[in-house]
């Protein structure tokens, strides 16, 4: 698949339910091991208390492109701003453009609402550079994450 057949694609979200945390789960450990490991943060117990702590299947879609499960993302409503969280693209659906088309989805219904949007990202992740060639500024930073916040 290309960037030019994602575009022409059919993109379409399904709510989560409670029964995909588990699949979403793996999705997570794949997309994520490398970069906790670097940072020295991955366990399989801490990844799966984690993801599992903060899911929220009434905030989580699953993302399908022409049919084909290809990921997740969590977007909540925090009242002042709109949150991302869980943005996983199954491997052979990254680097096409799907992730991009996914965010300006999220970015255009906060835009209609005039709310920020805010994501936190690892440090050191490939994902800081894809969020900021999508219009994402830095709030601030650790160690370990960054923040950034989209404005409309």
């Amino acid at each position: 698949m290309t960037i030019e057949t994602v575009r022409e694609s059919e993109l379409t979200f399904t709510p989560a339910t409670a029964e995909d945390a588990e699949r979403l789960l793996e999705l997570k450990v794949l997309v994520m091991r490398a970069d906790l490991e670097r940072l020295g943060r991955f366990t399989p117990e801490r990844a799966r208390a984690r993801f599992l702590a903060g899911f929220d299947p009434t905030a989580t879609r699953l993302v399908q492109l022409d049919g084909r499960f290809a990921g997740c993302i969590s977007v909540h409503d925090r009242g002042d701003h709109t949150e991302i969280e869980h943005l996983y693209i199954r491997p052979e659906f990254q680097g096409i453009g799907l992730g991009g088309r996914i965010v300006r989805e999220v970015l255009a219904e906060a835009g209609r609402t005039g709310r920020p949007v805010r994501i936190t990202v690892l440090n050191g992740s490939r994902a800081n550079a894809f969020y900021q060639r999508l219009g994402f500024v830095e709030t601030g930073r650790d160690p370990i994450d960054i923040r950034y916040v989209w404005e409309p």
